[in-house]
């Protein structure tokens, strides 16, 4: 039979051992520049420097901050639920390490990011810059699918975990090619895809699309700017902004046409000039 002193020693090594955990699972942080704080959170699977040619300009009036997320370039990938974990250690960042509310600008499902930050806490942000991102991916990209259906152990995900490094690279070859008109950048957005934890990659893009957060934006309070790409029908991506977005009210919605997902890309000088402008 154990004794008291057997069990606290117990408790205090699994303790100790969350503890080590947590600190081993944890964003990165990239800072250039002084003044304001702006949080630049880049999409899935791409690190910081995704923003890399957008920071450069707002360096010389704000602090930037470029994030890459846990599972990615590199890092750490948790063994829990992804989002989660991630919105955790943002809260847990700008908390700890910022000393006024900051900028947050989000690209894909960085903007989901900070969309939530912004619902969760309304005082933590001062404005939101959302880079063509939705607060649905689902209805979207699977129209009439229920959310019930979108599962983690589907034969799809188990596909992709069973997947060999030549047939993955092949299938994230085809994908990049859709999501920047820049040819030198297909490649480098396939590879940040190929490098990514093969079980992040799976269930975490699982977890974004089983998120819907088009109710709970109605709480968000702080200015806030969209930009969405264009790639094809400027009437009917105005129409899916609208659907998605109905229910955020102190929002402006701005359009740029010829452009793939990958704005900072496509066109760099249109991007810096929205927010610039929407920052002045």
């Amino acid at each position: 039979m154990r004794t008291l002193k057997q069990t606290i020693l117990s408790l205090m090594m699994m303790i100790a051992a969350s503890n080590l955990y947590a600190t081993d699972i944890d964003i990165k942080v990239e800072k250039t520049g002084e003044g304001q704080p702006i949080i630049f959170l880049p999409g899935f699977t791409c690190p910081g420097d995704v923003w890399s040619g957008i920071v450069q300009p707002l360096s010389t009036q704000y602090e930037c901050h470029l994030v890459t997320y846990p599972g990615f370039n590199g890092l750490a990938a948790p063994d829990t639920l992804w989002y989660q974990t991630v919105v955790d250690c943002l809260k847990e960042y700008i908390n700890d390490e910022l000393d006024e509310k900051p900028i947050v600008i989000g690209h894909s499902v960085g903007g989901l990011f900070a969309m939530q930050l912004a619902i969760d806490e309304t005082e933590m942000c001062e404005r939101l810059i959302l880079v063509d991102a939705l607060t649905c991916m689902a209805s979207v990209m699977m129209p009439g699918v229920q959310m019930e259906n979108i599962t983690y152990d589907s034969p799809y995900n188990q596909n992709l975990l069973a997947m060999d490094e030549a047939q993955f690279a092949g299938m994230t070859t085809q994908m990049a090619n859709y999501m920047t008109k820049v040819e030198e950048k297909k490649g480098i957005i396939a590879e940040w895809m190929q490098q990514a934890d093969r079980r992040t990659y799976v269930y975490g893009y699982t977890e974004i699309l089983k998120m819907d957060i088009r109710q709970e934006v109605a709480s968000i309070e702080v200015p806030t700017l969209v930009l969405a790409a264009v790639p094809f029908n400027l009437e009917q991506t105005q129409q899916i902004m609208a659907d998605q977005y109905a229910n955020l009210s102190n929002k402006k919605i701005e359009y740029i046409e010829n452009s793939g997902h990958f704005i900072m890309f496509d066109q760099p000088e249109w991007l810096s000039l929205q927010i610039t402008s929407f920052l002045k």
